[in-house]
């Protein structure tokens, strides 16, 4: 599959069904399977985002994408996860 990249308004990373991080604009990078969401933090729980499973959720239209996190790097007010397709 060839490169996909994709920007939004906002979105969560979510430990369980609880959110860790709170985000606001986001651009994705990668192919079909995996890739790099790049986003502006809104709010942070700096428990939940040391907690696993983490999970991205980013709404689409009526839907939702989400993605595993693989890595999570945290810059002041950015965020930067490595994903995986579920």
């Amino acid at each position: 599959m060839g490169a996909i990249t994709a920007k939004g308004h906002e979105g969560e990373v979510r430990w369980v069904y609880l959110p860790a991080i709170t985000f606001g604009p986001w651009s994705f990078a990668g192919d079909g399977h995996s890739g790099t969401l790049k986003a502006q933090i809104v709010r942070c729980d700096a428990y939940r985002t040391t907690q696993r499973p983490l999970v991205v959720v980013v709404p689409v239209g009526r839907a939702e994408w989400r993605w595993n996190v693989s890595d999570l790097q945290i810059s002041g007010t950015e965020l930067t996860a490595s994903v995986v397709r579920q």
